[in-house]
This record gives structure tokens, sequence and C-alpha cells, in this order.
């Protein structure tokens, strides 16, 4: 790989936490069948831990990271929003910076609808 096709990129992940596979599935699917993401990781546990309402609490959570474009990033995070059962869903924008050119272009097309030719 030339540096040349390891350059700046328009793309950003969505950090977002679920309760629930059950959850993240819907999430991930629903946001790649929408074309807001192109493509969707699902780390299936880690612990929360946090204040809510003065209690601290711990649970069980699922990770969803979704790869988008940084135009494409606020309609994700409102469709994220509507289809999640949190009141206040963990939904954080992470720029990419960098990337392998071949792959980033994939991302875009995806999430623009179109198709790259292998």
């Amino acid at each position: 790989m030339t540096s040349k096709s390891f350059d700046r990129s328009d793309m950003v992940f969505l950090y977002v936490t679920a309760p629930d596979m059950e959850v993240a599935r819907l999430i991930a699917g629903g946001a790649v069948r929408e074309r807001l993401a192109a493509c969707a990781n699902i780390m299936p546990q880690m612990t929360a831990i946090y204040e809510w309402d003065g209690d601290i609490e711990e649970e069980n959570e699922i990770i969803v990271i979704l790869k988008s474009t940084s135009a494409a990033a606020t309609a994700l995070s409102e469709w994220i929003t509507d289809h999640h059962p949190y009141d206040v869903p963990c939904i954080l924008e992470i720029p990419l910076g960098r990337g392998n050119e071949p792959y980033v272009d994939w991302l875009r097309g995806q999430v623009a609808g179109a198709t790259i030719p292998n």
C-alpha cells in the first residue's frame, strides 16, 4: 500500500451502546438497510458503570460501531434515537482520519447507495 492510497477520509464511526443483542442487531441491521451506515460491528458484552439519578449503576451492554460518512452522521443519529429503547442513548461520533482508499471508497458507496465495482 502506498501512502497515496492511505489518505484522509470523510468517514466516521458512530459508537452506540445497547442493552442487549436484539437491540444491537436492530440498530446495526436497520442502519445498514437504510443506507445510513455502510456496515456495523457488534461487540457482544461490556460492563458499563455510571451514575444515573444519583445512584451508581452497573449494567452489561453491547457495543455497536457503525461506519458512515460525516454527511450522514446526523441522520444516522436521529434514526438510532428513534429506534433505541434508552431515554438517553449513547451515540458518539468519532472521526476516522486516514483510511485505506479502496475500503473507504466502498464505505462511501454503501452509504450513498452506489455499487463500487471490484
